[in-house]
């Protein structure tokens, strides 16, 4: 399966702290509440960080409820809404939608302006799929794995917040996330 880059879908969840974006076909667009600083992924699908907690918990099963804040490269994990503070973080062998494989802050300044929804989302983008064929082992274009953004919100920006968290994860027909078991590090697919 191979993934155009003219198919990059804008993804984001609301993530009392985190919105996720992916770089393929498809919108899904995660936005954070304003109850911790958040952050706004892109590449396709974004998703935006925030700084009020979730509205949900999540109950997927075994795992570590975490900050989106706490996220580390390899951690696997759940996002059950589109606005999260906190996700399920699980052994990579286990069921799960995201992988982090990638984190770093945004270049600018902490009395810079908030560039916006898109230039972030386009930022992430491009500090992402560099990382991606490293992590995975393989081109992005050709890969089976769509790359999601956690950014930060408006609201989490205000607060400091400038982390983006490069996230993947495969999608089925409709270009809606699904769970997988196992890592993708490595995984050459």
């Amino acid at each position: 399966m191979t993934n155009p880059w003219h198919r990059f879908v804008g993804v984001s969840l609301v993530v009392v702290a985190i919105a996720l974006a992916a770089c393929q076909s498809g919108d899904d667009d995660l936005t954070p509440s304003p109850a911790e600083p958040s952050a706004t992924a892109s590449s396709s699908a974004s998703t935006e960080a925030s700084t009020e907690p979730s509205a949900s918990p999540t109950d997927a099963g075994e795992g570590e409820e975490t900050s989106v804040f706490d996220l580390e490269v390899g951690d696997c994990f759940n996002a059950e809404s589109d606005t999260i503070e906190t996700v399920l973080v699980v052994d990579c062998e286990q069921s799960h939608t995201y992988e982090a494989f990638f984190l770093f802050d945004h270049e600018a300044g902490p009395d810079a302006a908030y560039p916006g929804d898109e230039e972030i989302l386009e930022y992430a983008d491009t500090e992402c799929q560099p990382t991606f064929e490293e992590f995975v082992g393989m081109d992005y274009e050709s890969s089976i794995w769509y790359i999601t953004s956690v950014t930060p919100s408006a609201e989490t920006w205000e607060a400091g917040d400038r982390e983006i968290i490069c996230t993947l994860h495969q999608q089925d027909a409709d270009g809606e996330a699904i769970e997988v078991s196992g890592s993708a590090e490595g995984a050459a697919e």
